[in-house]
Order: structure tokens, then C-alpha cells, then sequence
């Protein structure tokens, strides 16, 4: 059978129909064959495709509110209310994401979810920290908070796990954790799609104090309730779910797993030609069943334990072990790394090692082969795009500071601006989560006099949670440069809208102005500046170097990327109509003094020879105009040109 692939499949409703989805639109898929009726949560790698994609399609679901939120906790607490009212909820963010939604989601799992109104939070993992600052294991949220956690390997799971999820939810009275990594969200496979289930258009909430009013013995009694209901949850339903699979053995050492994990387990069996060793492939990866374990270990001298990051799953098992009397010895962390993702060749060599069977291939060598050909690639190292006007803004920042001996801290943040931390400009000394820049920032400057404290913080994070770090700061007098990167949207995770865009989820908002608000929480000086004006930046920037107190310059132009789609037609027009525009370097005027090349560092700017010397030369191909180069060439060696050769300037001017 042939699978197509769009983001439209997602909403077909042809039940039976093969189709290739990625994991995180498959998750979209299966909430929309549950019948969600509200989706909520904050851009976060790789999660966002889950929250993008109902968004992309909620037009064609009556009763469907699809909304980006500001922040995570606010996500989950919008999912809350929901779910209260009886409507199918899910909520999807970033594994970081899950420490901001931690407060409310304790007592949520206290409290339950409403009638009918089951509750999936879609928790994205980041092994390997490939777009995160830690790659935290939030399994561990299911066993601290008591909450079920259901784990997929492939697209078709996604879909499956994520519609269970709600039927678990409400059958439990509990949130369930749909737990994800980037290798999961982000795979492509087929997916047979199922029913499409229409989302309640109305809900209403019945109120009902002993069950939503926590506080006192009321919490403490919902606390027993839950309890209850997670240690039936670990009875009958995770021994008897489809959710879990025993892949039967004749070997006395068998595996557990999980997840992405699965998938390796089994690439790696088949390369080694085993195919006679039991398997425990789990689903429901929080809580465990007892007689499940019981039984899969019972003629089993070792289990093999492979999963990705802490030993959650290696901990439960031994715990049921000793519970039970187990006899079987439980292996997993000793043979597979806690840091980083894990692979088919970790398989492999564990399970090589295991089961003394010889290796087919020697991962080892071969990744040296591999190291070798790499050499012969060019080097690519994260910056910004070119046009960026986060890089202008750096840049002036630099100049304004130029030859003042200041001893600076650069407080980085979470963004596209991270980059502030490589060459050119070395403009970030620490980064940990979002907002944190400027708290930080404001406790370095109690302590440290003599230096100037610098903090970054984009438009995206600084609705997410940099407001009361920004209050904070001006209530306990910090003497700090607050910069917000203000570029118009959250642009690092798939340019989605924020407070300040103009835009909701759904169409035309009202854009809440930065300066404004810092205006309101009592900063001592606010200024607004276009980064393309570098004159007008440099001197914003020196003027606030020289204040005290806590000052915020926004420095606001909209992303390049999203720039350039905007006005597309607009420049395909003036293609057609042969006008022309471009900024190159005047090769005989070029004293190459690097500082477009080097100071700058725009990638559109590239080295070259003219005249048997070194001159600075612009790539066409990747220039959009921003100008800023021209503004800062020292011999004024650039030049703007514009041409109209099927117009007349009297028809351009009137047009």
C-alpha cells in the first residue's frame, strides 16, 4: 500500500488510509481521533510540531481551540480548565518546559481531570541535548507526581499511545505523560489513520469543591484518591494492555525496553542473528505491572535493561524484583550510558557482550573510517543568518562599548541570541534556562561593583517569564543593561507568534509592546532602537552603558526569515518587473580592513582577490538587503544600487 505525505493528512477522515507522518504529527493525529477539544502549550524543540500542527488544522474541526500560551504553566492550567469543563485536553511542551508546569501539575494530579475531560501533557525529551541545556529524564515526573507515563517507538504508537492516553486519563482520573524524545517526534513512518472523533463544541463545569478546592484534608483525601487509583492502574490494567508486548524467547536472558530503544534492540538482534531472545517491550513505561515482571522473569537468570538516559526503568524492575522474590539478576546502566542518546551500535556492543556472540561489524573502527571522511566536509558551526538583526545589534553593542575599558558579564539566554556566545563576538558568559539571564544578572550586580552586567533576553522569553525577573530587578535595585532581542516572533522554534506579534494562533491580536510594559514595571530607562540603524544603536547603547540602574534598550526588527516570506510576492513582482537591488563591494576601493568580514561576521560576506589583493566581495545569493554592512565599512567601500530595466523611475514612483 502507497503513503502519501502532507500535513493535511493529518485531518483526512478516510479511517484505514496509509500515510506518512512525523511521530509528532501522529500524536496530533491521535488526539484529534480522541476527540480533543482544547490544545495548548509554549514552543519547545522537538515538541512543537505537535501544538503547530493542530494549530494548521483546527479551521477544519468545529470546537477545536488550538492556542499557543505564553509560558508552560499557563499551557497546562489552560488544559486544566478545560478538562474541568468536560472537554478533551492536551498540552504539549519541551521537557524543560515540564520544571515551569510542575507547580500547577502536582495538584492536578491531586485533584483528577472532569468528566469526560481526559488530560495528555506531551512531554518532548532531548537526549544528546541537541536543543536544550540539559537533557533531564521526566519519567521521573510520573513517579514523583503519580503519573501514568506511556512511551511510543514509531509514528503509528504516537498515534495509537496518544488516543489511549485519554481513555486512560479519564478511566484513572489522572493526567497521563505521553513521553517523547527527538527521535520519536521528529521520525517519519507510516500511520494507518482511525476514526476522527468530533471535539465537544461546548463544555460546562460542574462545580464540585471536595474534588478541585485543594487545601488541607481535602488535598490529603485526594492524595489517598489517587493513590487508589494509580495502584489500580498497576493491577489489572498495565498487566492486561496492549500498551505492552511480550515477544517470546527461548533464551534464560531476556530484555527490557522501551521507546526509541525498541527499535535499536531489535536492528541490533537481527544483525547478530538472535532471534530466540524474549523480549519485554514497554508501553506503559510508569507505573509497572508486578505480574507482568513476575512472569517475564520467571525462567530468566539475567534481564538486559535498554533505555535511554537514568535507569528508570533498571530501578522499578529491581524494585518489583526484590518485592516479589525474584531470583533474576537486573543489568542495564552498567552496560548502556545515563548521558547522551543511545544507538544501534551501543546495542550491538552491549548485547555482543551479553550474549558472547561474535560482533558483525566493529562500531569502533568503523566510526574512525567515518571520522576520516569527515575531513573532507566543510566545517559548519551554529550563526546567525544572514540579514539577522540580533548579529547588527551585538555588533553595535561592541562599538558602543569600544575603547572604554569596561569589565563586562554578558548574561545569555535562551534563543537564536545564544549564538552571542561564539566568535565574532564572545557576548555570553552563561546560560541556563529561560529568563534566567537577567535574575543572574541582578545577583551579580549586588555582589560585583566593578563590573557592568549585561543581560540578553528575546521578546518570545521575555513574555514567557521575563517580566518578574524584570520586576524583581527594579523592585531590589539591580544595576543591570537589560537587552531584549525583539524580533517579532519565537522565531527559534518555527517562528510561532507571541504577545508581541499581532498574532494568536487563530488570526489578528493585539501586540503588547515591550517597552511599554517595562515602562510599567518601573524600569529607569527604556529605549527602543532599530539594530539597521547602526548610528542611532551604538549611540542608544553608550548612553545606557553610562546610567545606573535598570535599563532596557529593545532592540526591535523583525526576523529576517519571516521578513523576506512576508514580502515574497512583493519581490517576485519587481522581478517581473526587472527591478533590481543589491549592495556590492567597490573592489578598488576595498582597503580590506576585515571589519565587515571579521568584526561583523556576515556569512553573506566572503574573502576574495581583485587585482592581485585581498578585497572583501558580497555573495549575491545570500545578501537580503539589510544594509548594515554599508553603514559600517570604514572605507566606504560599498556601495547600494538599484535598477529599473523595464520601468522608467516616474512609473516606479507613481506604482
Amino acid at each position: 500500500m502507497e503513503a502519501s505525505y502532507l500535513v493535511s493528512d493529518v485531518a483526512l477522515n478516510e479511517p484505514g488510509k496509509r500515510v506518512l507522518l512525523l511521530g509528532n504529527e501522529a500524536v496530533a493525529r491521535g488526539a484529534l481521533e480522541a476527540g480533543v477539544g482544547l490544545a495548548s502549550g509554549y514552543p519547545g524543540t522537538p515538541a512543537s510540531e505537535v501544538l503547530d500542527t493542530l494549530v494548521e488544522v483546527a479551521r477544519e474541526f468545529p470546537g477545536l481551540v488550538a492556542q499557543y500560551s505564553t509560558n508552560e504553566y499557563v499551557a497546562l492550567e489552560t488544559a486544566i480548565g478545560a478538562s474541568w469543563s468536560g472537554v478533551r485536553a492536551l498540552c504539549a511542551m519541551k521537557m524543560v518546559g515540564m520544571n515551569v508546569a510542575s507547580d500547577p501539575l502536582f495538584t492536578l494530579c491531586y485533584c483528577g481531570v472532569g468528566p469526560g475531560g481526559g488530560l495528555v501533557i506531551v512531554n518532548g525529551g532531548d537526549p544528546s541535548c541537541i536543543s536544550s541545556t540539559n537533557e533531564q529524564d521526566n519519567r521521573y515526573y510520573g513517579l514523583h507526581a503519580h503519573m501514568p507515563v506511556v512511551e511510543p517507538s514509531n509514528p503509528q504508537e504516537c498515534k495509537d499511545f496518544t488516543s489511549t492516553a485519554f481513555s486512560i486519563s479519564e478511566e484513572f482520573d489522572v493526567p497521563v505523560m505521553l513521553n517523547m524524545t527527538a527521535r520519536t517526534s521528529h521520525s517519519l513512518g507510516p500511520v494507518v489513520l482511525g476514526e476522527l472523533k468530533p471535539p465537544k463544541e461546548e463544555g460546562y463545569f460542574v462545580k464540585n469543591w471536595g474534588k478541585y478546592f485543594s487545601a488541607l484534608v481535602i488535598a490529603v483525601s485526594n492524595k489517598q484518591k489517587l493513590l487508589r487509583n494509580m495502584a489500580r492502574l498497576a493491577g489489572d490494567y498495565a498487566y492486561r494492555t496492549p500498551l505492552n508486548r511480550v515477544l517470546e524467547g527461548s533464551r534464560k536472558i531476556g530484555i527490557v525496553t522501551s521507546g526509541v530503544s525498541y527499535n535499536y534492540t531489535l536492528e541490533a538482534l537481527d544483525m547478530l542473528k538472535l532471534y530466540d531472545v524474549p523480549i519485554l517491550k514497554l508501553g506503559m513505561v510508569y507505573p509497572l505491572s508486578k505480574k507482568l515482571v513476575a512472569e517475564f522473569a520467571e525462567n530468566l537468570e539475567k534481564i538486559v535493561v535498554m533505555e535511554e538516559l537514568e535507569g528508570f526503568l533498571e530501578d522499578e524492575l529491581k524494585k518489583i524484583a526484590y518485592d516479589e522474590g525474584l531470583s533474576v539478576k537486573i543489568v542495564g546502566k552498567e552496560l548502556f550510558s545515563p548521558a547522551g542518546e543511545l544507538s544501534v551500535d551501543d546495542a550491538l556492543v552491549a548485547y555482543s557482550k551479553v550474549f558472547g556472540v561474535e560482533l558483525p561489524i566493529n562500531p569502533q573502527e568503523l566510526a574512525l573510517k567515518t571520522l576520516g571522511f569527515s575531513s573532507l566536509l566543510m566545517m559548519r558551526t551554529p550563526g546567525f543568518c544572514p540579514g539577522c538583526s540580533h548579529r547588527a545589534t551585538l555588533y553595535a553593542i561592541k562599538k558602543a562599548v569600544e575603547g572604554k575599558g569596561y569589565d563586562i558579564v554578558w548574561g545569555g539566554d535562551i534563543g537564536c541570541y545564544a549564538n552571542a556566545s561564539l566568535p565574532p563576538f564572545n557576548m555570553s558568559d552563561f546560560m541556563v534556562c529561560m529568563s534566567a539571564g537577567i535574575s543572574i544578572a541582578s545577583g551579580i550586580s549586588f555582589k560585583s561593583k566593578k563590573q557592568k552586567v549585561v543581560a540578553f533576553i528575546g521578546d518570545s522569553t521575555f513574555f514567557h517569564t521575563g517580566m518578574p525577573a524584570v520586576l524583581n530587578a527594579v523592585w531590589n535595585k539591580a544595576d543591570i543593561l537589560i537587552v531584549v532581542m525583539d524580533n517579532g516572533w519565537t522565531a527559534m522554534t518555527g517562528h510561532q507568534p507571541h504577545p508581541g506579534t499581532g498574532l494568536s494562533a487563530t488570526g489578528k491580536a493585539k501586540a503588547v509592546d515591550i517597552a511599554e510594559v517595562c515602562k510599567a514595571l518601573g524600569a529607569d530607562y527604556v529605549r527602543v532602537v532599530d539594530p539597521f540603524n547602526l548610528k542611532q544603536a551604538i549611540s542608544v547603547f553608550d548612553e545606557a552603558f553610562k546610567r545606573s540602574g535598570v535599563r532596557v534598550v529593545v532592540s526591535r526588527q523583525e526576523c529576517v526569515l519571516q521578513a523576506k516570506r512576508r514580502v515574497r510576492e512583493i519581490e517576485a513582482e519587481k522581478k517581473r518587473k526587472g527591478i533590481e537591488e543589491f549592495y556590492e563591494v567597490a573592489e578598488h576601493i576595498c582597503i580590506f580592513c576585515e571589519e565587515c568580514l571579521k568584526a561583523f561576521g556576515c556569512p553573506a560576506i566572503v574573502a576574495g582577490e581583485f587585482e592581485g589583493r585581498k578585497v572583501s566581495k558580497i555573495d549575491l545569493g545570500r545578501c537580503v538587503n539589510c544594509s548594515v554592512c554599508k553603514q559600517l565599512c570604514k572605507g566606504c567601500a560599498i556601495t547600494h544600487t538599484k535598477i529599473w530595466r523595464n520601468t522608467s523611475i516616474l512609473e516606479e514612483a507613481k506604482a
